[in-house]
């Protein structure tokens, strides 16, 4: 990849690059050894955003698609893009769990530059599932490293998370009466026992936005 600057600017960081793999060459030696856990440095260079993202999460051969859709697109976009070439087996076929939780990770990892922990470790798994009709529907597993994303791309990628929900077929989710009133509940207990949210919700809007999976919002919204 060429890089516009002045001589002295490509001489030093050419110095850099030299290091670098002058360090990275010595640490592969040293590990050869077989002292450590691994037999190799468990990090590795990446040359740009691309190979890093399929380097981090993947799928194979994503980054040369990454490379074509950056010079013409946004982050968010992209991840919408790739996130379809993945569901629709472009770099390999896997069956469509697989394929929903690879297309997640690597749309987020999109999104975050690849320099956070939240594609690899806030999304825990993805899982299709059955509704009490026996309608199947997408559904997302979230760790504590998902806060590192940013509250932009946590709310992004549960519309993407929709959006591959789509591309497969699937239905929405569609809560029981006893879900609704149970999840309602327990949110009471943790303002009552942990303690209050920045922002109160009433029973109210938590029941139509929880009602929104089958259907039946309430005529005064």
């Amino acid at each position: 990849m060429h890089l516009a600057a002045t001589r002295h600017c490509e001489d030093y960081l050419l110095q850099m690059e030299r290091e670098l793999q002058n360090l990275y060459d010595l640490a592969s030696k040293a590990r050869s050894k077989g002292l450590d856990a691994s037999f190799k440095p468990e990090t590795h260079v990446a040359k740009d955003l691309a190979e890093m993202i399929e380097g981090l999460v993947g799928p194979k051969n994503v980054a040369e698609r990454i490379r074509e859709l950056s010079v013409k697109m946004d982050p968010y976009e992209m991840a919408f893009i790739v996130s379809e070439d993945i569901i629709h087996a472009k770099f390999g076929h896997t069956d469509p769990e697989e394929a929903a939780e690879q297309a997640i990770k690597t749309a987020l990892a999109i999104m975050t530059g690849g320099i956070t922990a939240a594609p690899m470790q806030g999304i825990a798994h993805v899982r299709i599932k059955r509704n009490m009709d026996r309608s199947r529907y997408l559904t997302l597993y979230f760790a504590g490293p998902i806060r590192s994303a940013g509250g932009t791309e946590q709310a992004l990628i549960l519309i993407i998370g929709d959006h591959i929900r789509r591309r497969l077929g699937l239905d929405r989710y569609k809560p029981t009466e006893e879900e609704i009133h149970r999840f309602i509940e327990e949110i009471r207990l943790y303002e009552r026992e942990v303690g209050r949210f920045q922002y109160h919700i009433s029973d109210y809007e938590l029941e139509n936005a929880l009602r929104i999976g089958i259907g039946h919002l309430d005529n005064k919204l």
